[in-house]
């Protein structure tokens, strides 16, 4: 079944349910009538073969209930059901869904501020024409401050650099 026949159909069964559920009590009573006709070319009376079709094929709500879960548009028509459902709960406690919305706000709100950071500082490359060749340089020191530099000493060594790269310092706060 093509694309678009399916969402034709889909639509038509959401907006013409009645017709569509006329149209299914129809086609399932042509199934057990044909059914019935097999068992009576066997042999069997009227009412006893629409007695063992109807037991071989389980009753026709539970048929009417697979046929309408086996469509895109029953799982739309039950989410439709949720959001009814969850506003009318909303609209009844005006407070609660004060605090759901808030609270879902501040979430959304808070975690797209810690990605965005996270977003720049770390997943964004620097912006230099060649990070790969980076290198980070050290000061070996037995002090306090081992391992840092002055802006000055980063200055003194930028100016007596052979290297024909670039250089740039960071400091962590």
């Amino acid at each position: 079944m093509s694309l678009l026949r399916s969402l034709s159909d889909g639509l038509r069964s959401l907006f013409r349910k009645e017709r569509v559920e006329g149209e299914l009590d129809e086609e399932l009573r042509g199934f057990l009538d044909m059914a019935a006709e097999e068992k009576m070319k066997r042999g069997m009376s009227c009412k006893d073969a629409l007695r063992a079709v109807r037991l071989e094929r389980g009753s026709l709500g539970v048929t009417k209930e697979a046929v309408r879960d086996a469509g895109w548009e029953s799982f739309l028509e039950t989410c439709w059901q949720d959001l009814r459902y969850a506003a009318r709960g909303l609209r009844r406690n005006p407070g609660f869904a004060t605090v759901a919305i808030l609270s879902l706000a501040l979430g959304i709100g808070a975690n797209s501020a810690i990605f965005s950071v996270f977003d720049h500082v770390m997943l964004k490359s620097l912006p230099i024409e060649k990070p790969e060749e980076l290198r980070r340089i050290r000061l070996e020191a037995r002090t306090r401050n081992s391992g840092r530099f002055s802006y000055i000493e980063f200055q003194q060594l930028r100016d007596s650099s052979q290297a024909s790269n670039a250089m740039a310092a960071m400091s962590r706060w």
